[in-house]
């Protein structure tokens, strides 16, 4: 790479961890229309034990997880390795 062009590493840095955070936004999208998919059948069933009370409540609070941390994203620091490394320690059981 040409010394001339100092402004371009952080661009060529986001652009080789794109793809962790593709394919994290991917995975996201999948479980917010699983939990979608989820909370529909249980509107149309009309049935509502208590058990598909909470199950209903666990899947509301995990896409106000989820869109709390798509905001976070948008925030983001200006190293993506920075932000993919603080969600792995977060999400690892």
């Amino acid at each position: 790479m040409p010394p001339n062009y100092p402004s371009i590493l952080p661009i060529q840095g986001m652009i080789k961890e794109m793809p962790y955070i593709s394919e994290h936004l991917s995975s996201l999208r999948r479980e917010i229309t699983s939990l979608r998919n989820s909370n529909a059948l249980v509107s149309k069933n009309g049935i509502h034990s208590e058990h598909d009370q909470t199950a209903l409540e666990l899947r509301a609070n995990r896409l106000r997880e989820i869109k709390e941390e798509l905001s976070q994203m948008l925030n983001q620091p200006d190293d993506p390795k920075v932000w993919w490394e603080r969600f792995r320690k977060t999400n690892v059981a």
